[in-house]
């Protein structure tokens, strides 16, 4: 059995990499800010975040959460429109958003949310990134 050539699609996929990961190099930086409370351990409802920073032409933002103590673990995220307010209001994001849980042996977790800026053409025009630690002490 003779085994494929690689060579060809390995050179385009390396080709079409920069086109792929450019897309945050031009977007401006946001500030993000929030506040963990109890009630967000393991919701489905984010938390409020504050924004500043955010670029004219933004129609909607994407949400993220990771776990920076758990290799990066993602914790999903979502969607929301633009209102213009500079807040996203708790509860607001649509996706598959889950939030803070930190295994009861550790306690405590820093999580990391990214916010990216979104055009009408779908185009990341703006990110911004704040990490807190999520700790079960802090909340007795």
């Amino acid at each position: 059995m003779k085994t494929p050539y690689l060579g060809v699609p390995l050179l385009i996929a390396m080709l079409l990499m920069p086109a792929c990961t450019n897309d945050l190099k031009d977007a401006a930086p946001m500030t993000v800010d929030f506040k963990w409370q109890l009630m967000d351990r393991g919701a489905d409802a984010n938390p409020e975040i504050r924004l500043a920073g955010v670029p004219a032409g933004t129609a909607r933002f994407f949400v993220g959460l990771v776990d920076l103590d758990n290799n990066g673990y993602d914790h999903g995220g979502g969607f929301v429109d633009n209102d213009g307010s500079g807040v996203i209001a708790r509860g607001s994001i649509k996706g598959n958003y889950a939030g803070p849980d930190p295994p009861f042996e550790t306690l405590n977790h820093t999580y990391e949310i990214t916010v990216k800026a979104y055009d009408d053409a779908g185009k990341v025009i703006g990110i911004g990134k704040q990490a807190h630690r999520f700790s079960l002490r802090d909340f007795k």
